[in-house]
């Protein structure tokens, strides 16, 4: 069994997690071999050294514009149609080419932005055979949800967070609770009393441990200054700095200042183990509030503070840890001499800390990241062979997956707008470049059918059950035409414009009209035509019908009637009046469809020539009407079933930069960075890079662009 664990060297807690993991791996299987690799070798070497001064500044200094990034780069997550259109820094080209010579037969990953280029490949049928697995290191939600869609496992670090993958769409097979692989164990007072001894500590003492992962984040001088003014009794402080010289050195300069009964020991970058026997001895530990060295603490049973230095995910985390009751959280190093006081005479509060630990620790299970990884029964996701072909098998769960669109987004109406599809990836879809257009009354769908024939006594506007029109996989009759006229989301996209509030005499006239085109087309009195009598040309029929719409006269489309032109119009006509609640939808492509009609591009029409050239000279540009798509149905690759998602439009056409808690609203990019420089002027701190190279200062502009503008996924 070989198995590759891709961390981030970004923070020490994916590294720790990853040996946890391989640690346990090796205790079932010790012939196991297990590669260890960090994602971020497979970035720009010069990209990756300003990437993390950059995330360190900011995380350490600009508090304000790292939440404002973070929260930007989740509502971000939510919104895009697919997470393979999220920027990344990572090499997608170079990782793959990696697993293809390491030939694993599985891969996991402890670290969001490794799993999300997993699920990348994965999407790209890249990576069919191998397993795929995630723990996610932190305690927040986010968009997280989606990566999990698209591997096999994702591992949560407590099972609060089960609730929100389920209300994410997420199926209940693709994740669990594992808890946090933390490699600590409790010693027991023998073993503590010699780790104090050896730096000249009694075990008698309160003793309080400072820690904040290698990085040694946060104002060290500040709080130890706070803990021994506030201590009435002896105490003893372990400051461990990390790689932190600024941190080491300050510490130095208040080593004298100490009170006669407070003890000062100033430590730089040690051992884990030695970190977590020095934890284990103490009566109080302090630390920022990464995943991992908070779950420690509370493995160890500890009362903890967590120190609000780093905004984001470590904010998120925090408030998570402080509603279990497994923390508190300090947010003034000017209190937190007498927070820490007040945590160690609380024998109540101390006590209740300790048994919501209790529960924490009751609640980790590390096999189960095992014994997926091991276990040969547990294989890839896959799907048969004959997945969305006609007469094959279709979808799952095609019926609650509509039941659950239409509970959160009921319409009276739809109209469908299809894309162009194709068997090859061309520009233009020859076979038909300008989609097709249908229209859904209740739950009855009319699209008119280009191969229908009066003499075979076949409908010209075909009806049936949405379900059947978007996912259906057996035909009614010899003349409908798969992923055409009938299971189009097995060869192409669609878009759905849903309306709310139509009238039943309106629903009636329109479910008339069409009886009388289905009339006229038995008695010989109309037929399909392409210039003359095309799908747009009886959708728009029935639409008049309605009322409520009213035809848009365009020189350019006189000649032809365009499915994409009908569309808009009747999301102008429909948006336009009171009382009706509209919204756009997409019914995506299923990805694991085994349909030829493979590719599919947005319907291109004769009426705007602009535009349509625009799709064509690129067609992967997003167009105006998809950012504004709300919700999906949507297939992951391999698997069958359909998942549905709601997309944030709220932030793709906002100005606004800031989506997380109400008060920061309303506060945009600009007033962020006069608010930060203002405090980094009263602090005297003072940022620059200066390099004469102009490769060098390309890199630099590029990486700021990218931080500012992405939120970067160090995050």
């Amino acid at each position: 069994m070989k198995i590759i664990i891709f961390y981030s060297s970004i923070g020490q807690g994916h590294i720790s997690a990853a040996c946890s993991i391989e640690k346990e791996i090796l205790k079932k299987d010790p012939c196991a071999i297990i590669l260890q690799k960090d994602i971020r070798e497979f970035m720009d070497p010069i990209t990756r050294m300003l990437n993390e001064k950059l995330y360190w500044f900011v995380a350490q200094n600009l508090p304000l514009l790292f939440d404002n990034l973070f929260q930007t780069m989740q509502e971000r997550g939510k919104c895009v149609a697919s997470l393979t259109c999220l920027p990344s820094e990572y090499s997608e080209q170079k990782v793959y080419e990696y697993i293809l010579e390491e030939d694993p037969d599985a891969v996991f990953a402890t670290h969001y932005g490794a799993a999300q280029i997993l699920g990348n490949l994965r999407e790209k049928a890249l990576m069919p055979n191998i397993k795929i697995g995630w723990l996610h290191t932190d305690y927040f939600v986010g968009y997280f949800p989606r990566i999990s869609k698209r591997i096999d496992r994702t591992f949560l670090a407590h099972p609060a967070l089960e609730t929100s993958w389920l209300e994410s769409g997420v199926f209940s097979d693709l994740f669990e609770t594992s808890g946090m692989p933390v490699n600590v164990q409790e010693t027991d007072s023998d073993i503590s009393k010699k780790c104090l001894d050896q730096i000249g500590f009694q075990s008698l003492i309160k003793t309080i441990v400072l820690a904040s992962g290698k990085e040694g984040v946060g104002d060290f001088q500040g709080i130890v200054i706070s803990l021994a003014d506030a201590a009435e009794q002896p105490l003893q402080i372990i400051a461990v700095c990390g790689r932190n010289k600024k941190q080491f050195e300050a510490l130095h300069q208040i080593e004298q200042q100490m009170p006669k009964h407070v003890k000062l020991e100033i430590m730089g970058f040690i051992p884990q183990t030695d970190l977590v026997s020095f934890i284990n001895a103490s009566d109080l530990f302090i630390t920022k509030a990464g995943g991992l060295a908070p779950s420690e603490a509370f493995v160890l049973g500890k009362p903890t503070i967590l120190l609000s230095v780093i905004s984001g995910h470590e904010k998120e985390n925090a408030e998570f840890f402080a509603r279990l009751g497994l923390a508190e959280i300090n947010y003034s190093v000017k209190e937190i001499g007498g927070q820490a006081q007040s945590l160690l005479k609380d024998v109540a509060k101390q006590t209740s800390m300790l048994k919501a630990q209790q529960g924490f620790r009751e609640n980790m299970n590390i096999s189960k990241i095992v014994d997926f990884l091991l276990n040969p029964k547990i294989v890839p996701r896959s799907f048969s062979s004959e997945f969305g072909l006609e007469n094959g098998h279709s979808a799952r769960n095609i019926q609650s997956a509509l039941a659950q669109l239409e509970k959160d987004l009921p319409a009276d109406i739809e109209i469908l707008l299809s894309y162009s599809s194709s068997k090859e990836d061309e520009y233009i879809a020859m076979g038909n470049p300008f989609g097709h257009i249908a229209i859904r009354i209740g739950d009855m769908v009319y699209s008119s059918n280009h191969h229908a024939d009066p003499e075979k006594k076949s409908l010209l506007l075909q009806n049936m059950k949405m379900s059947d029109y978007l996912f259906g996989v057996n035909p009614t009759s010899d003349n409908y035409e798969h992923t055409s006229t009938y299971g189009v989301a097995y060869g192409r996209d669609t878009l759905g414009f849903r309306v709310k509030g139509v009238s039943s005499e309106a629903i009636q006239r329109m479910h008339a009209e069409a009886a009388k085109i289905e009339e006229e087309f038995s008695k010989g009195e109309c037929k399909y035509d392409v210039k003359k009598s095309n799908c747009a040309d009886y959708v728009e029929r029935i639409l008049l019908a309605s009322g409520y719409y009213y035809r848009q006269v365009n020189v350019l489309s006189s000649i032809y009637t365009m499915p994409l032109d009908v569309f808009e119009n009747a999301q102008k006509n429909f948006q336009a009046l009171p009382g009706l609640r509209t919204k756009l939808v997409a019914y995506r492509r299923l990805t694991s469809s085994q349909s030829p009609y493979r590719f599919s591009r947005f319907p291109l029409s004769l009426g705007q020539p602009v535009r349509s050239f625009a799709h064509i000279i690129n067609n992967t540009v997003i167009d105006h009407i998809e950012s504004k798509v709300g919700a999906q149905l949507i297939g992951y690759y391999g698997d069958d079933r359909i998942f549905y998602e709601e997309l944030n439009t709220y932030w793709r056409c906002s100005a606004l930069y800031d989506f997380g808690r109400s008060q920061m609203r309303t506060i945009k990019l600009e007033k962020i960075f006069v608010l930060e420089a203002g405090r980094l002027l009263k602090q005297n701190i003072i940022f620059y890079i200066v390099n004469s190279k102009k490769k060098m200062r390309r890199h630099v502009e590029r990486e700021i662009s990218q931080l500012f503008d992405n939120a970067s996924d160090e995050r």
